[in-house]
This record gives structure tokens, sequence and C-alpha cells, in this order.
């Protein structure tokens, strides 16, 4: 066997560069006073420390695929503890949960499934009829479909297809008894009428898209609406006494859903596209006493109508009642591409702990010119219209944090208004929506009237700062330099957050991967004015969709 482990480093000398690491693959002279440290003499648990780092290490995605949505999700992390697996059975054994805990639906040479070996491994399983990586197609057969239920560990399924989700599918993951995240993506739902009995005996979360990689916009013509709204509804209904969140986009919504009681959400998310007939928010969540999170992310739909549905949007109703009066433990609400005097600002209860006020922005096909184009219709803040919406919200009085979307870089004379209106703010995020200055774009957010309109927060102890600009590539150099600036001249503030925004759907929403500094960077010399060009942000760059990366005449 110890001929066997430097073939195994051998073959992932490429991967890991960890020296610590490699040493455990290698045997040593034991020695009369002390036994030497190996993968086969350390405790199990430090055993399945070391199966993390090396499973959750992905290597550098390069090329022009480098930022797709979806490419590395469908990378095999396991693949990389392969090596490791066959220097011996004991390795083998305890590798095996971490090599198989995430599994696709690959072909595999004519079979329909995966070996009932590994089923005890599986943790989640992605059922998918294309693969980003290959244009062949996948095989779905049904033989998949009924071995889900035996499945133990079985707790997470994303699915996507491009037909509509067959009633088997459903009925088959209703069965897998530990269940509890399931997420369907870029679905239709307008085949089979969804079976009356589901019995879903541990789910807790659930996720319906209409989007998927290619974004929202590209749907069959032949949907038919009504048949599947009435199938979505018919899933909803047999979920209302379980589900804890669920996040649906609003074209699959009807009137029929405010017929349904859901009496453990606490967490509610419509996004995608506005539900016709319109639903305003307030009738959304008439009847989720739990609910906590609540977000409404609406962007512009150019697929139903004549007319573009553009933002911005009125979530509101004039003369509503406070929207604690249905849902008494509301603490965070974050709204997208709404108008500035929307009435549902006044609506807000004045318990509220955090409000975020974010732009969603969509890309689609405009089919009406002879080559593709990509449109982009958002809603941030301006000067003026921010000034209307902080009058509307200032009977928060408990907010202690707050997120905006501009359309222009902050001014001191902005911030201070804010910190007028909300003296309790301990975290505070503004997005700008149109920033374009290159790979310094940091630099101008060294302002020293900025740092001094902060100090008028005598609790912020986050800042968050999401910028937008054309280059593809960034360093962290800028971000960093300006993270040390801030940090120097705000003594209370724990933590400096960058977030690039290009091709990031959400304007900060909780997807996005931000860049956090805390105060031991100051611990450290200053970064330097000219960081190396070799630096490159691989992992943490937001994803930018495949359309984005395409010129306009297609090619």
């Amino acid at each position: 066997m110890e001929s066997l482990m430097p073939h195994a480093v051998a073959a992932m000398s490429g991967i890991f560069k960890w020296p610590l690491l490699k040493g455990l693959f290698k045997r040593k002279p034991i020695s009369p006073s002390r036994r030497s440290v190996t993968l086969l003499t350390v405790p199990t648990d430090v055993l399945h420390i070391i199966f993390q780092i090396l499973r959750d290490e992905t290597g550098p995605i390069t090329g022009r695929y480098r930022h797709l949505e979806g490419f590395d999700r469908e990378a095999h992390n396991g693949a990389q503890l392969l090596p490791l697996s066959e220097t011996c059975h004991y390795l083998r054994e305890e590798a095996l949960p971490w090599i198989f805990r995430e599994v696709y639906n690959w072909n595999r040479r004519g079979e329909d499934v995966w070996p009932d070996t590994l089923w005890p491994f599986f943790v989640t399983v992605h059922l998918r009829d294309r693969s980003v990586r290959h244009p062949a197609d996948l095989a779905l057969p049904l033989n998949i479909f009924s071995s889900l239920p035996m499945l133990p560990a079985l707790t997470k399924v994303t699915v996507r297809i491009d037909p509509a989700v067959p009633a088997e599918l459903i009925q088959a993951l209703s069965l897998v008894p530990n269940l509890r995240y399931l997420e369907i993506h870029q679905a239709r739902f307008d085949g089979t009428p969804t079976p009356l009995s589901l019995p879903f005996a541990a789910l807790e979360s659930l996720q319906l898209s209409i989007c998927g990689f290619q974004g929202c916009f590209i749907r069959s013509d032949n949907i038919d609406r009504a048949g599947e709204t009435r199938n979505v509804f018919l899933l909803l209904r047999t979920l209302t006494d379980r589900l804890t969140r669920l996040q649906i986009s609003g074209d699959y919504l009807s009137l029929d859903f405010l017929a349904l009681d859901w009496v453990h959400l606490w967490e509610f998310t419509v996004t995608d596209h506005t539900p016709t007939p319109y639903i305003a928010v307030p009738d959304l969540i008439c009847r989720m006493p739990a609910l906590r999170d609540l977000s409404i992310l609406f962007s512009a739909d150019a697929t139903r109508n004549a007319q573009d549905i553009h933002p911005p949007f009125q979530l509101g109703i004039a003369d509503g009642g406070l929207l604690n009066d249905c849902s008494p433990l509301l603490t965070t609400i974050t709204l997208s591409n709404s108008e500035p005097a929307d009435p549902l600002f006044a609506q807000l209860p004045p318990s509220l702990e955090s409000l975020h006020l974010l732009t969603m922005r969509d890309w689609f096909v405009d089919l009406s010119r002879s080559s593709t184009h990509r449109r982009i219709l958002l809603a941030p803040l301006t000067s003026t219209t921010v000034i209307t919406t902080l009058q509307h919200i200032s009977h928060l009085q408990d907010l202690a944090e707050l997120s905006l979307t501009l359309n222009i870089f902050p001014t001191a004379h902005l911030i201070e208004s804010i910190a007028a209106i909300f003296p309790r703010l301990r975290i505070l995020q503004w997005g700008h929506s149109t920033y374009g200055h290159g790979n310094d774009f940091c630099e101008d957010v060294r302002d020293e009237t900025i740092v001094t309109a902060l100090h008028k927060f005598p609790f912020l102890t986050d800042l968050r700062i999401a910028l937008d600009f054309t280059e593809r590539d960034f360093q962290e150099g800028p971000q960093k330099r300006a993270a040390y600036w801030f940090l120097e001249r705000l003594p209370n503030v724990r933590t400096i957050a960058f977030l690039w925004n290009r091709g990031v759907r959400y304007y900060g929403y909780p997807a996005v991967v931000w860049k956090v500094w805390d105060r031991s960077l100051l611990l450290r010399p200053p970064p330097p004015s000219s960081p190396p060009p070799s630096i490159h942000i691989d992992f943490e760059a937001p994803a930018i969709p495949p359309w984005e990366i395409e010129s306009d005449n297609g090619s």
C-alpha cells in the first residue's frame, strides 16, 4: 500500500498545493519514541475534515467559460478524492460517502440508474436532460424516478428539464423519506395534472422558477398557462402545513394562491415576473402568520404581452393596513424595482429591522430586431427619488439594516440624510448600478466627506458597497486598499465588504458573493498601490450568464 501513496499524490499534485496535507500521504519510519502521523493514523473525525477540504477545493476554471453560471456546479467535486480512495480499502470506505454525496444523472454507458451499492451515500441529486458542459442530451428514464424513494440519505434534489415536469417525478420525489430541499428550475408545469396525494414527509424548502442557465426569456410559446398555474396550485396545496421556505416565480401564481393557509412559512420570496392577474403584496401574505422574511423581486417581462411589463412596479395597495396585521413577526423585507412613493412603504411595520430596496435585472432577447440584443430594464433610486422614498419609510425607527440600489454614487449629503432618519443603523449597504471606471474603480470610493458623513451613524458596524463597472476581470487590489482606508478612519466598523455587480441578477441578494475584510486587515502592511496582474478572483467572481458573453450579433 505504501508504494501506492506516492502515485496518489502525483495524480493530485496539479490540484492540491498544501504541503501539510501532502505530507500526510507518506509513510515515515516509526520512531521508537513516537509514531508518525499519516492519513491511516489520524482520528476519523480529523480524516473527515481533510476529506472536506479536498472535496471543496476546486481547480480554476479558465477561458471564456470561467464565469459561466452552473459550469463549475457541474464539476464532480468528489472526483478529486478518487485517487486517494484507490490506495487502500480503509481509505476507500471512508472516502466513498464524500465522493458520492452529490451526483448527477450523467449517461453511464447504457445504464439507466446509479449502481445501488452507492445509493446510501447520495445526499444531493441533480436531475437534468441537458448539460452545461456537453451538448449531448441526458437520459432521464422512469427507472431513475423509481430509485429516488430508495435513497435513504437524500435530502436535496434539483431538477432542470425542458419538457413539462412529469407527474411521475413529482410523485417519486414526494416519497423520498428525508427530502428537505427541492428546487425545480426552468420548469413548465402544464403536463399531466399534479397527483392529489403527495406525502413529502420531510420537505421544508421549495423553489420553483421559470429561470434556468439561460435566463427567464427562453420559454416555449405553447405553454398552457392556465394548466400550469392550476398544477402549481395543486402542488402547493399539499405543502401548506410543511414548508418553512418558499421561493416561486410570480408567473406560477394565480388568485387561487390567496386561499392557502401557510401556517409555518417564515421565508417567502416571489421573483422573476409579476403574477397575471396582478396580486398586491398585502394580499399575497395575508395568510402567513409565521412570516419573518419577505422578498418581492420582480423584473421586466417582455414575454407575455405585446407591451413590455417593466419597472418601476407598484407593490402595495392604497389605504391598506400594516403588513404585520396578518404577519406580526415580519422583521426583514426586500423589494426590487418599486415605485418611490409606493403605498406599500406606508404599510411596512414600524418594528421592521431590515429593509432592502434593490434592483433586480434580467436579460432577454429582443425578437423584434434582426440580431440578438441584450436589454436591461431596472429602476434604481435616483438623487430625487431616494429622498422621496426615505420620507415614506421614516417611521421605521427600529431599522438596523438598510440597503439601497442607486443610479449614482452616494454623496455625503445623502448619507447624512439617511443618518438623520435612521440613526440606529448597524448595517448600511449601497449599490451603484451604472458605475464604470475600469480596474481602479474602488479608488474613487475613498472620499473624506463620505467618511465624515458615516460618523453620523454611532452604531454602524458593517459597511457594504456594491459597484458595477465594465471590466469582466477585476483584481482585489483596489477593493482591498479601499477597505483598509475605511477601516482606518471608522474605528467602530467591524467589516467592509465589496461586491462586483457585473452579471449579477440581484443587487445585494444573498446568492451573490461579497468580498469581506475585517479589522484584522489593519494588522498587516497597507496594500500596495498597484496589485500584481497575476492576482485574480477565480472562485468568488459573480457569474456572467452565457448570453452576456456572446457578442451582439449572436456569434
